[in-house]
């Protein structure tokens, strides 16, 4: 069927289809956050990405419309737009809500006529308002008919809703339990939090039919524990990953991504990836 060729064409500039394996970058946390650290010279990290070899990266419409220009003019990386906006992670600042809230700011009308690959929305589940998590089935759903009609991937990011109902949302049966849900929403990839071991992860990814590719969160570890972050991602059976902050907030961002593309595309343990990433010391 003609729009089942546009996604495997589409989603094949994301994940290689002979190695099953993808590193991408989200570069969208302004749209959730307003100012962020790493975000002050755009320009600068979309050329590092570029250079790194990223395959993708998310960018809001703001940025998109910006900033395309860039990625077309450095032979990449590839584009999923971020098509809703949540105040999620606002938790523990002035502007928190005692439930999270999250709305489509864009459409899949945008991501086609911007040239994207994909778009990427929200799925959290567990709020404690049940209207909350309706509606973003709700979206997620309409979100997913209009991507199907329109040949393009359709990444569903499910999470736990933070200050909701999930005491722990990197349970190992709970991230399962919601990336099962975004795959039975028509996903084409699922972006997911770390299930808390690779075992978990293994089971996760050897139940799903469709590629599974890991968040980051903000930087634990330093540079070095991202990188040990990212080789046990691929142990567990990832597809790769969609990073943000651990690495555009990282030391040494550039260094620390060509060790996560090394990890991912050439198979390298945590040591050669960084030894032959430059700059970037086993200590970092």
């Amino acid at each position: 069927m003609p729009h089942m060729l546009g996604k495997q064409i589409r989603q094949s500039r994301i994940i290689d289809p002979k190695s099953r394996r993808g590193f991408c970058i989200a570069f969208d946390h302004a749209l959730q956050l307003g100012s962020c650290q790493g975000l002050e010279r755009p320009e600068e990290s979309l050329d590092q990405m570029a250079e790194a070899g990223v395959d993708a990266v998310i960018l809001p419409l703001g940025s998109a419309l910006t900033y395309g220009p860039r990625l077309v003019g450095n032979g990449g990386p590839k584009l999923i737009l971020r098509l809703d906006q949540t105040t999620m992670w606002r938790e523990g600042t002035p502007l928190d809500y005692a439930d999270g809230h999250t709305r489509l700011v864009a459409s899949v009308e945008d991501a086609v006529m911007l040239g994207a690959e994909a778009v990427i929305t929200y799925l959290f589940v567990g709020h404690n308002d049940p209207a909350e998590e309706t509606a973003a089935f709700r979206a997620n759903s309409e979100i997913n008919a209009a991507a199907r009609k329109m040949g393009i991937v359709h990444i569903i990011e499910t999470m736990g809703a933070r200050h909701a109902l999930a005491a722990n949302v990197h349970d190992g049966d709970f991230v399962r339990f919601h990336s099962r849900i975004g795959c039975e929403m028509g996903a084409d990839i699922i972006k997911t939090d770390w299930p808390g071991s690779v075992a978990a992860l293994r089971q996760i990814t050897a139940e799903l039919p469709v590629p599974v590719m890991l968040a980051g969160g903000p930087g634990n570890g330093g540079d070095r524990g991202t990188l040990e972050r990212v080789h046990q991602i691929m142990e567990g059976g990832a597809a790769g990953i969609l990073f943000g902050r651990s690495i555009f907030q990282a030391r040494s961002p550039l260094a620390v991504m060509k060790a996560c593309r090394a990890i991912i595309h050439d198979r390298a343990s945590v040591e050669e990836a960084a030894e032959g990433a430059g700059g970037l010391s086993a200590a970092a």
